[in-house]
């Protein structure tokens, strides 16, 4: 047998070999997801829920339950499709309460800079470090700049340092702060959760404005 004539078998057993090293792949982190989240729910006193597999591969459960008296979950969604197909992870902090309060903070960049040079609105709380690190938007600015109190603007900072991007936004009922990315970083498990505790502050001043 001519060399040329193996060359679609040597096809076909490339393609065989890199899709089971992409369902292995797949599968382990799939794994690592579930053992993180399983971790978390253990520590928060939360319940993991999982979800039936499809073609073998189960979708990220979701942890949910009780914190500080309030529903609480922690889960991921996408943005977008085909290559602008973005992968979030989140906290959310139900509130009680319709309507009322809005605000979104999101990272300070160059595009957001140029925003704002083009009228976009971007609230001053007065702490510099903060002011630069975001950009904040909402319906009533005063209570904004009073609603992120000290210990709330620290973790943010925090979370800042460690990640690319990170957007909180207060509306539709609840608090959510979410990031691109997966449950499958051990490190960005942890922020999370910490950031769960800022999430339920938002969440208590959120309800003091409704009042």
């Amino acid at each position: 047998m001519r060399p040329e004539s193996l060359l679609p078998f040597a096809f076909i057993a490339f393609f065989v070999g890199m899709l089971a090293l992409a369902i292995t792949l797949g599968r382990r982190q799939q794994r690592k997801t579930r053992e993180l989240l399983a971790a978390l729910a253990a520590r928060l006193h939360l319940e993991l829920r999982r979800q039936p597999a499809k073609l073998g591969f189960e979708p990220t459960p979701t942890v949910e339950g009780q914190h500080r008296d309030r529903p609480v979950r922690f889960f991921t969604y996408t943005t977008g499709s085909g290559k602008s197909r973005t992968n979030w992870c989140a906290v959310a902090v139900a509130v009680a309460g319709v309507g009322g309060f809005t605000l979104e903070l999101g990272p300070e960049n160059f595009i957001t800079r140029i925003g704002v040079a083009l009228g976009m609105q971007d609230i001053r709380i007065g702490e510099p470090t903060f002011d630069q690190a975001f950009m904040i938007k909402s319906n009533d600015p005063g209570y904004a700049a009073a609603a992120l109190l000290p210990e709330i603007r620290s973790r943010l900072l925090a979370a800042r340092e460690r990640c690319t991007f990170g957007h909180l936004a207060i509306k539709a009922g609840e608090v959510r702060y979410s990031e691109m990315g997966a449950f499958d970083d051990e490190a960005r498990v942890n922020r999370m959760a910490n950031m769960l505790e800022a999430a339920c502050d938002l969440a208590e001043v959120t309800e003091v404005y409704h009042a």
